[in-house]
């Protein structure tokens, strides 16, 4: 089975993009909005937060894909999740502290209190926000904590994908999936399991485990309980992310890196980006001068992004690599 599938970064690049853009074309403060909210520009942005759901069946199939390269075994669960946790905390929690410096600096210069709550920085930590009394310091990060269970589910479902025993194999993809219909909870992985389960119903085809027709059949039920329980549009989006995964082949330099910095472009979008509007778009009317705006915040983004990646989440990830199992252990 190939340990590589290019499209996937050219795919986490546009996901990451689409959510900018969400943010951008959508923004609104004290002072209104930036594009009205019945606008064609801010109707479309909106369809930006379904960069999310491209996120999630990538993550499907990459996660369990990593797993059967690393042959993995549910006795290294713990050294997985800490490979894991130090891959996507390091640049998550200096996210998290250009926030904070954000907003003393606003609370600074507006003659405010500023106040550091212990309690809630922990709890960002181990991204149990959602079930505690306090916010997201950046409403993104919601999607962090959904992935980090999707870590933990995929490294225990593992065994059962790999068994030999097609009923057992049949039986946890099925239990997964329904899964989405019985804790409905949107806190937890489960409630989005139809969009994760399309990548591992990929992945299972990338590998031999399930043939194409009943892999597609399969991906098609999943599709149908995605609109279900979301929106048409959200099947949608996850099913033509599947679709490039299996028939796209997009792989280039300009497309590796835009994949690479996928994941500091979606942690700091807000910081770069967000602030530029803030800051500039009192100055600024009409459509064209606004459309100019979302353009210079997206390029501000991204270039921070690459500087993110290359001084930030890049140490990051050769880290976590050194942190082998048992058997690569020389």
């Amino acid at each position: 089975m190939r340990a590589y599938f290019p499209t996937i970064n050219i795919l986490r690049g546009i996901a990451a993009l689409f959510v900018c853009l969400n943010h951008f074309t959508c923004y609104s403060d004290f002072r209104g909005s930036l594009f009205p909210a019945d606008s064609a520009i801010h109707r479309l942005g909106e369809s930006g937060a379904n960069g999310v759901f491209i996120f999630f069946v990538i993550s499907g199939f990459v996660i369990p894909l990593s797993l059967i390269k690393d042959r993995f075994k549910p006795v290294e669960l713990h050294r997985y999740l800490f490979r894991r946790f130090i891959r996507i905390e390091i640049p998550y929690i200096i996210s998290i502290f250009l926030v904070l410096l954000t907003a003393l600096a606003f609370a600074l210069k507006n003659h405010q209190p500023f106040e550091f709550n212990a309690e809630r920085f922990l709890y960002h930590i181990f991204y149990v926000i959602p079930f505690s009394e306090y916010e997201w310091y950046n409403i993104i990060y919601w999607t962090l904590a959904i992935e980090f269970q999707f870590y933990i589910v995929a490294g225990i479902i593992h065994f059962f994908l790999s068994s030999g025993n097609k009923w057992i194999f049949y039986a946890a993809l099925a239990l997964f999936g329904a899964s989405a219909f019985i804790f409905t909870d949107n806190r937890l992985v489960f409630h989005y399991a139809p969009i994760f389960l399309q990548g591992i119903l990929l992945m299972s085809m990338k590998s031999g485990k399930l043939s194409s027709r009943a892999g597609l059949a399969f991906i098609a039920l999943c599709c149908i309980g995605t609109a279900m329980l979301f929106t048409v549009e959200i099947a949608a989006f996850s099913a033509i992310t599947v679709l490039c995964i299996l028939y796209a082949e997009v792989n280039n330099k300009v497309s590796d890196r835009f994949g690479a910095i996928s994941y500091s472009l979606y942690l700091t979008h807000g910081f770069i980006g967000g602030n530029i509007i803030y800051l500039l778009s009192r100055y600024i009317s009409g459509t064209s001068a606004k459309l100019g705006l979302v353009v210079v915040a997206a390029a501000a983004s991204l270039l921070f992004a690459a500087l993110f990646w290359k001084f930030i989440e890049n140490p990051a990830r050769v880290l976590s690599k050194r942190i082998r199992s048992h058997k690569e252990q020389p």
